[in-house]
């Protein structure tokens, strides 16, 4: 059903809440109450019923509803004092006091957090679509009953902040709840494409956690995935189980509509179709591959110039080129043309996490504007979570803005999010260089040992290396990755290789220096 009300549309099918046709992104327990609130015919909502609608049989606060009403009143420009669409009725409730109009909502084919303009007929985008269905507690006793309640609502918050996919609302799903129909059916009447389901088990005093991503059309299972947490870390672990679960789930979807891709003829690609294509090739560790990505993620753009996804994946193009020989390469000029089209997916979508976390990057080594660069990197973490490029780029940005020691917080989350992240040897030279920089040497050498094992021709490792040997007093290892440096063709000159590190902090530049010179490497 949707619901137009002034400039906005609230979707309740699609989960969607748009203003003058611009998708306005909330939370999914936020939609929640404004759609309860919207389709309530002008009659007030109390606050029992918003608890029971919102929270089921889960106790929580006060506090937690006023944060939802807040962030409810932010989406539609509101706030507590004007009230202008949302009423508080002290002490019982809520009223919405909006004029709103009632129309049947069309059949979710294009519409996602990031959808292109509907003006676009000639191949449209027609977004994949997934329901998360509501965990289920098969233990005798329900001790995670609770929990599993609680980890749907993230499962479901975690995959709609990546913006790719349509996620179909809690509410229509929740229709389905006690019904007992195949993945076919179920998929069928929701519109959805995929279906993310699963099962809690108590184990002793563990509870172990079984995931399945099924195909709805074929009935099949594509993925699963069994997780195991102490009963004492249930109610500290929803969100991080959660983002580790959207961050395998979603790869898993993007390559299965790229395998779908490839059945039909690329005359027939919508521009969905040309996305999830180059996406599939953005994972190639050829230049070719990427250069290809980019050539259809550029056709997408100009299919759909008003949908942020596309400059999105040319700007994820153009990082993995610039990575392939970024230790050779000026780092100032590196980077530039990742900017310039992460700029662009902004302008389209100020909410696009991809956006953000890649001008974090283009900011950072191509402005040296770290400041800025922080508050991207920030925004793409509070938008996706669960997202490892973000951890990446924030450890990085946050490590050379002066605080190495948060720096390995974001770094080491990233490995428990996701264990096969392609950059890890680009990750372990990071941690080494920030335990360096705390002075924490065995650490860092540690470190920088596993950068030289997962890739022994990474330049950066190897000239962090050599300042460590520095600092530690070991000539024969600066010797050995000098030797490696010289014959990649790299620099060993320690004003040219410090000069090429964004570090805010003199004393951290002046420490990375001394390590270099102290290393007794021939210059």
């Amino acid at each position: 059903m949707k619901y137009v009300f002034a400039d906005f549309i609230l979707d309740s099918d699609r989960s969607e809440l748009r203003r003058n046709g611009a998708i306005v992104r909330v939370e999914p327990q936020v939609f929640d109450l404004l759609a309860l609130l919207v389709s309530s015919g002008g009659r007030m909502v109390s606050r029992d019923a918003i608890f029971k609608a919102i929270w089921g049989d889960q106790i929580v606060s006060d506090a937690a509803l006023s944060s939802r009403i807040k962030d409810a009143r932010k989406a539609l420009g509101d706030d507590g004092t004007a009230q202008k669409f949302i009423r508080t009725v002290h002490r019982r409730g809520l009223l919405f006091v909006g004029d709103v109009t009632e129309a049947q909502a069309a059949a979710p084919a294009a519409s996602t957090a990031a959808a292109p303009s509907q003006g676009i007929d000639h191949k449209a985008q027609q977004p994949a679509a997934i329901a998360i269905l509501p965990l289920e507690d098969v233990s005798t006793d329900g001790v995670s009953q609770a929990f599993a309640r609680t980890l749907t609502d993230e499962l479901t918050s975690a995959m709609t902040s990546w913006r790719t996919f349509l996620v179909i609302s809690r509410q229509s799903v929740a229709r389905l709840e006690d019904s007992h129909r195949s993945a076919r059916e179920i998929g069928a009447t929701l519109n959805a494409d995929y279906l993310l389901h699963g099962t809690l088990r108590r184990m002793g005093n563990k509870v172990r956690l079984h995931v399945t991503l099924t195909h709805a059309g074929r009935n099949t299972d594509i993925w699963n995935e069994r997780l195991e947490c102490h009963l004492d870390e249930l109610h500290h672990m929803e969100h991080e189980v959660a983002a580790q679960i959207a961050s395998i789930v979603a790869p898993e979807l993007q390559a299965a509509e790229a395998r779908r891709v490839l059945t039909k003829t690329p005359a027939d690609w919508s521009v969905w179709d040309i996305c999830m294509r180059a996406l599939a090739m953005l994972h190639g560790a050829k230049r070719a591959d990427l250069d290809e990505a980019e050539k259809l993620a550029q056709s997408a753009c100009s299919m759909a110039p008003d949908w942020s996804l596309p400059y999105g994946l040319v700007a994820v193009a153009r990082f993995h080129k610039a990575m392939t020989g970024f230790s050779a390469t000026d780092s100032s000029k590196a980077f530039s043309p990742t900017l310039e089209a992460a700029h662009r997916a902004l302008e389209i979508d100020y909410g696009s996490w991809l956006g953000h976390s890649l001008t974090a990057v283009g900011e950072l080594w191509t402005h040296r504007h770290h400041e800025k660069a922080l508050l991207h990197v920030d925004r793409a973490i509070e938008l996706n979570s669960s997202a490892a490029m973000n951890y990446h780029f924030g450890g990085c940005i946050t490590g050379f803005s002066g605080n190495p020691t948060k720096a390995r917080t974001y770094q080491e989350r990233l490995f428990r999010i996701d264990p096969t992240y392609p950059y890890r040897a680009v990750i372990e030279a990071d941690l080494g260089l920030w335990h360096m920089l705390d002075r924490d040497f065995e650490p860092a050498n540690m470190r920088l040992e596993r950068a030289q094992n997962w890739d022994p021709f990474y330049g950066r490792a190897l000239q962090r290396r050599i300042a460590l040997a520095g600092l530690m007093d070991d000539r024969d290892a600066a010797q050995a990755a000098a030797a490696k440096l010289k014959d990649l063709g790299l620099p060993l000159d320690p004003d040219t290789i410090v000069s090429s590190y964004p570090f805010q902090r003199a004393e951290h530049s002046e420490l990375f220096h001394d390590g270099l010179r102290r290393s007794g490497v021939n210059i």
